[in-house]
């Protein structure tokens, strides 16, 4: 020790006196000169008191050690919250360099060292490896699978990304929903370079390729051949579905002349900033609730029918503006407007409930069944009418010769079996395909572990009649249980069926035991939403982070890994949710929901009762 060292246990010895000229032992009482360095005392303390100086330093070797861990423990919490915030938001990296920053950091904690841009990547990057392990966990149990895979294209950045979801039911009946990352695609959006980047991506998570059933997908033919090629059953995804039969109903010349008007008012609000806290005025002293007429973007569903409605909710705010004679409607046009709406909200409507990730698959055909039943008891003189009946039909009928979404309705216990759902097809050909394809996905029993039998020897009358015989009924044995298993499904149905606000796992779950094999069947076609809303609210995430300024030189890699520790944040706080419920006291159920941010990824109960999930009634 050659400088003075405030910290050193000599100090817990010597004292200062005659002017901080020499230095005193508190012990033995021999003093020294000082020369602003403790070695003299060290040699002093060493040869005349080496008991008491091994005391004191390990007292404070047990001080610093504590202080030390303490201050470690804070940097890493303190870390992990600034590595969320930047992965929840659009601040760069460089923030961190910000000298005000630094100085507020400084003010909370002087000992504080703020991460570099550097070591935000590296944390980012083993945060993404963290939660990569914590999915491959969750995937142990996964049988089968449905993905929800779409693109972006960047309209200026020339880049195209495509990002992957895993929807599937675990054995104890709970619906799940991973996502597994978003990746830049090599080369052309054709199906060949999909399949090789979904192949990249489940590999990573030690998912085999074999156990993915099919894809809920919008109309892209890339997605669809895709599928297709693999032999995989595609879900078209139903708000996009729905979406296109109201793009038909707005092009209509009539309805088009009006929505052009309600574009045109909607796009000058959105470009004057003084004309639009008018409008808000106006329509906050009219108590005029709801969102005002403003643009919504063009790849939103049903965005031309939430737009007219917004119009006319605040129509009498329009008078607010200072050139609002061009922005009103004649009686004719009024009348075209209403009745527009008055046509297309059920199917508005249905468009809400399939965006949500709580739907079925199975929701969809009944969904069809009652927009059908709609809209074909309607006026068919009038041309919106005609179109919307023949165009729902259209899609209507192309749902029902889909087979997974028939079998996905057969193992909905709220639809199984009820008049009105299925318009040309018998719940007996929907059966038929249920025993097909228990008898093809039968689960093979593990032998027994005590020991293994040989293979028997090939006999010489394998090919005999009684050799075929007896084959045949040894195969007919699972086909005979799988339709015991049908006869008493249908009998527990129509004796009693579940109330449509509840969820469909939990009969499953209840009934695991008594129809196994259905039940196994119900894990496979009930684990796909109704549509693949959850990849198109990721992506408005994406055009946000690549279109920033502050932000758009992010690699994909970088990207990657903050949708990968947003999503790991979403994951931790799942988990203390469900920790908290369990340990909590009161008795009480909450039926409010924690708004779903676009990194909030995971459900937070899979199996709650929805309220607004099933369609509006046949």
């Amino acid at each position: 020790m050659g400088k003075l060292d405030d910290g050193s246990p000599v100090w817990i010895f010597f004292e200062k006196i005659n002017g901080d000229k020499e230095v005193k032992c508190r012990k033995c009482g021999k003093t020294y000169k000082y020369c602003l360095n403790t070695s003299v005392m060290i040699t002093h303390l060493r040869s005349d008191h080496p008991d008491d100086l091994r005391k004191a330093e390990n007292e404070r070797k047990g001080k610093n050690g504590a202080k030390n861990e303490k201050n470690s423990r804070y940097d890493n919490d303190a870390n992990s919250n600034l590595i969320m915030a930047l992965s929840t938001s659009n601040v760069p990296f460089r923030f961190v360099k910000n000298e005000y920053f630094k100085k507020f950091c400084l003010l909370l904690n002087p000992d504080h060292i703020v991460m570099s841009p550097d070591a935000i990547r590296r944390k980012l990057a083993e945060n993404s490896n963290k939660y990569i392990l914590e999915i491959s966990k969750k995937v142990g149990d996964l049988e089968k699978c449905f993905i929800a895979c779409d693109g972006w294209d960047g309209r200026y950045e020339n880049v195209s990304l495509y990002a992957l979801f895993v929807y599937f039911v675990d054995k104890d009946f709970c619906k799940q929903k991973l996502f597994l990352g978003i990746q830049k695609l090599d080369g052309k959006s054709t199906a060949e370079n999909i399949g090789n980047l979904i192949s990249k991506l489940i590999r990573l998570y030690g998912i085999d390729f074999c156990k993915i059933m099919g894809g809920i997908t919008d109309a892209a033919s890339n997605l669809k051949s895709f599928l297709n090629r693999n032999d995989l059953y595609h879900i078209h995804c139903a708000a996009h579905s729905i979406s296109l039969i109201l793009e038909e109903a707005s092009a209509i010349p009539k309805v088009a002349q009006v929505l052009a008007k309600v574009n045109r008012s909607a796009a000058h609000l959105s470009r004057s900033k003084t004309d639009r806290k008018k409008f808000r005025d106006r329509s906050a002293a009219l108590k005029t609730k709801g969102r005002i007429p403003l643009p919504f973007s063009v790849t939103r569903w049903a965005g031309c029918v939430m737009l007219a409605v917004a119009y006319l909710e605040h129509y009498q705010s329009i008078s607010a503006l200072d050139a609002f004679q061009q922005f009103l409607l004649d009686d004719n046009e009024k009348k075209v407007l209403n009745h527009f709406i008055e046509m297309t909200t059920p199917f508005l409507e249905a468009i809400h409930n399939a965006e949500s990730d709580a739907t079925y698959c199975s929701e969809i055909v009944p969904q069809y069944a009652s927009l059908y039943e709609f809209v074909s008891g309607q006026n068919q003189k009038t041309r919106l009418v005609k179109l919307l009946t023949s165009e729902t039909l259209k899609r209507y009928s192309k749902y029902l010769t889909n087979d997974v979404a028939l079998l996905a309705v057969y193992c909905d216990p709220r639809f199984a079996y009820l008049d009105g759902v299925l318009k040309t097809v018998d719940w007996e050909d929907i059966e038929r395909n249920a025993v097909n394809y228990c008898e093809s996905s039968r689960e093979v029993r593990p032998a027994d572990a005590t020991g293994t039998e040989p293979p028997a020897k090939k006999s010489n009358n394998q090919n005999t009649f009684f050799s075929r015989f007896l084959e045949s009924k040894r195969q007919s044995q699972p086909t005979e249980s799988v339709r015991t298993e049908i006869v008493n499904y249908e009998a527990i149905i129509m004796a009693g069926r579940p109330s449509p606000s509840s969820c469909p796992l939990l009969f499953w779950k209840s009934n695991g035991a008594r129809f196994p094999q259905l039940s196994r069947l119900a894990r496979h076609v009930l684990c796909s939403p109704q549509s693949s809303a959850q990849v198109e609210r990721l992506f408005s995430r994406c055009g946000e982070l690549v279109s920033s300024s502050r932000r758009n030189r992010l690699s994909t890699k970088t990207m990657n890994d903050l949708l990968l520790n947003a999503s790991l944040g979403a994951l931790k706080k799942l988990s203390e949710e469900v920790r908290d419920k369990e340990e909590s006291e009161s008795d009480e159920d909450s039926d409010d929901d924690i708004g779903e941010d676009v990194y909030s990824m995971w459900p937070r109960n899979a199996t709650n009762r929805r309220s607004s999930s099933a369609p509006p009634s046949l």
